[in-house]
């Protein structure tokens, strides 16, 4: 409960910051689709740093497969829309500036459809598309610079002691959705549900199943209650909407998109709840259908979570004989028999696995692992090096190819990706020690200055002096605490 509390009071004060910190922009004028881009950049970088984030490649693979398609139902729009599943069991959604939308893995866990999740997306995408955000910016008045440093203050601290004034609260609830603007998402999110071939039918019994979970204590009424008012008059007016055939899609959808709905969601509960919580639940799904497939998997992706390897290839395996969700099974599989050491076996189960439309990176940084630990050093390095070069952003990758780089005896290039790894997970001491050395021991002069610039970037009391580019006595390369974990 108090997490729940405190996680919702971390994303007010983010949303309330971001808005009010955004008034200063334009005294006088909306929000230009240039400042909503930049205003929806900062909001991303913060939810970030607040929020983990599910990072399944499938699953992320999907939700935007499903967004993009609700997208293009609507007319055209200034904003690139981009969908992202928060690790938070709370019932919640919600859009931020220029099209970045957030689902809470609790709320995906919940449904039983995909015009379910179809209909809190499009009813989410419909706020970005009725300018609702900037239209609330640009009614909000000023505030000092200390109520805005209070309020930014409270953002990066998630601390909801912090008091704001009167003047922050008064503005607070001028940035509120209204009833109005919940009507006209709603009119809007059902019209092009039906031409994306939705039924509305998903979004009302969401938000009744929203509505029926309300618990005694103020703190654990639903999120979506708080952020999206008048449950009662949305159920009733979405019902009145669906008697026109207006409302209603031409066409069901595919046997195809309902199994990789089923699939995500299984992915998001085996691998977002509570780890007890979850085993139990997919162990209860087994017990139930043994034959079930889906079930089958998620059980095993549970059982990783608590360590049983052995156990959870024996039901991945059992997954596998349905012939359903092959390259998800597969993967799984191969991750787990790196996780047991069966390094040869796992190299052989990700060869296995057929082209998918999503690039799984996480599979090949574990295929690269145990190609390392099957003796195809090269392999191992080339498998990361390209992984790297496609996401730059993926420090376990960056860590793993600098170890890499040190066990093939070539220490500039270890030394390198070291640096670069702990610069980006901002650790101060390990990052400038392993520059330093790369810098020592690289002759390129184009790598010396992209290693100059890293080192001038890397916060530190002072920066380095180029005196101070001298071999270091110690070549003790320091590991990162928990650098990766499975799901």
């Amino acid at each position: 409960m108090r997490t729940q509390a405190k996680n919702l009071k971390i994303i007010t004060f983010l949303t309330l910051g971001i808005f009010l910190l955004s008034t200063t922009m334009t005294p006088a004028l909306a929000l230009t689709i240039s400042e909503e881009r930049e205003l929806g950049d900062e909001f991303l970088k913060h939810a970030r740093e607040a929020y983990g984030f599910v990072d399944d490649p499938f699953v992320n693979y999907y939700i935007n497969r499903l967004g993009r398609k609700l997208v293009a139902a609507f007319p055209e729009q200034p904003f690139d829309f981009h969908f992202y599943i928060i690790k938070n069991p709370v019932y919640n959604a919600f859009a931020a500036p220029a099209g970045h939308v957030f689902i809470h893995s609790g709320l995906i866990g919940a449904m039983d459809s995909e015009d379910e999740l179809a209909g809190i997306l499009a009813h989410e995408i419909a706020h970005v598309y009725c300018r609702h955000i900037s239209e609330k910016i640009e009614k909000s008045k000023k505030l000092s610079l200390a109520t805005l440093a209070g309020i930014t203050a409270g953002i990066f601290l998630g601390s909801g002691a912090l008091a704001i004034g009167s003047a922050a609260a008064g503005e607070a609830a001028s940035l509120a959705y209204s009833r109005q603007d919940e009507r006209q998402a709603d009119q809007i999110g059902v019209q092009y549900l039906a031409a994306a071939n939705y039924s509305a039918e998903g979004l009302l019994s969401m938000l009744k199943k929203i509505k029926e979970k309300h618990w005694f204590s103020e703190l654990d009424i639903p999120t979506y209650l708080t952020t999206h008012p008048g449950t009662d008059e949305r159920i009733i007016y979405i019902d009145s909407l669906l008697a026109s055939a207006r409302y209603r899609p031409a066409r069901p959808q595919t046997a195809e998109t309902k199994n990789d709905f089923n699939l995500a969601r299984t992915i998001v509960i085996a691998t977002c709840d509570d780890a007890d919580l979850a085993l139990n639940q997919m162990a209860a799904l087994v017990d139930r259908d043994e034959n079930n497939a889906l079930a089958q998997f998620g059980y095993a992706l549970a059982l990783s979570r608590k360590a049983r390897q052995e156990d959870a290839v024996v039901h991945l395996q059992t997954a596998l004989e349905q012939k359903v969700f092959i390259p998800q099974v597969l993967t799984a599989l191969g991750i787990t028999r790196v996780l047991m050491g069966d390094y040869q076996k796992a190299l052989a189960t990700f060869e296995r696995v057929p082209e998918t439309p999503y690039w799984d990176y996480e599979m090949q940084l574990f295929k690269a692992e145990a190609a390392e630990k099957s003796g195809l050093t090269d392999k191992s390095i080339i498998l990361l090096e390209d992984l790297v070069e496609r996401k730059p952003d993926y420090n376990d990758a960056v860590y793993a190819l600098g170890m890499a780089y040190g066990r093939n005896d070539q220490p500039a290039q270890a030394h390198y990706y070291l640096g670069l790894y702990y610069h980006n997970i901002k650790d101060t001491k390990n990052a400038l020690f392993h520059l330093k050395k790369a810098y020592e021991l690289t002759v390129d002069p184009e790598k010396r200055k992209t290693i100059e610039k890293l080192m001038t970037d890397t916060k530190d009391d002072r920066r380095p002096s180029r005196a101070e580019l001298v071999p270091a006595v110690t070549t003790t390369i320091y590991p990162p605490a928990g650098c990766r974990m499975l799901y």
